[in-house]
């Protein structure tokens, strides 16, 4: 079992759609998945109760900041969970990232998307100095042909990963909350972003 988290500090990163999109995307490999929104504002919630049954895909919401505890005691049922985080750093994120294998962080291809990855890293470097063997990645989210260039720099100084490819601005994405799958050549990127080895 694994777990795989989408952070990030702010809102209107895309998070909440890669969340949901990631979640179908391990469905569609035959996976047992549970997507968990852990944000407030309760986006993929909302999208659980209006679309989920139609998708096959269970999605709960857990706003407490007790996820390990939380990820073992669902580990037995599933091969996958999904946590969608919330846009905000808090002992909720922080718990989120302890119970997390993999955490995927979308920015926009902007600086001030960009301006949280500095707590982020030392998150990250606390945990691994503590032994837990957390993955992060960042991902270019809502690319419309911005330089990625000055943009992957900044990343690098971080020591963060950031991913090879960039998720395009597409009207397909929008269209999840219409209950409309993604189109074959988005939804096999997004299985290459959550691969276990992206």
């Amino acid at each position: 079992m694994s777990v795989v988290s989408l952070l990030h500090q702010k809102g209107g990163t895309g998070k909440s759609t890669l969340a949901i999109a990631a979640a179908i995307s391990y469905l569609g490999a035959g996976e047992k998945v549970v997507l968990i929104d852990a944000d407030p504002q309760g986006t993929s919630g909302d999208w659980g109760n209006r679309f989920g049954s139609a998708f096959g895909l269970e999605v709960v919401s857990h706003i407490r900041p007790n996820f390990p505890a939380l990820v073992e005691s669902l580990r037995q049922d599933w091969e996958r969970i999904v946590i969608d985080g919330p846009p905000s750093l808090s002992p909720v994120t922080e718990s989120i990232l302890a119970a997390s294998d993999r955490v995927i962080v979308p920015v926009r291809p902007s600086l001030p998307d960009l301006w949280s990855i500095p707590w982020f890293a030392t998150v990250v470097k606390k945990l691994r100095g503590s032994g837990h063997p957390l993955r992060p990645l960042v991902v270019f989210n809502m690319h419309r042909g911005e330089a990625l260039e000055p943009l992957n720099a900044e990343i690098s100084a971080w020591n963060i990963p950031a991913w090879h490819e960039s998720i395009p601005a597409d009207e397909a994405f929008p269209r999840l909350f219409e209950g409309v799958p993604l189109p074959q050549r988005l939804a096999e990127m997004i299985g290459r972003l959550i691969a276990d080895e992206p």
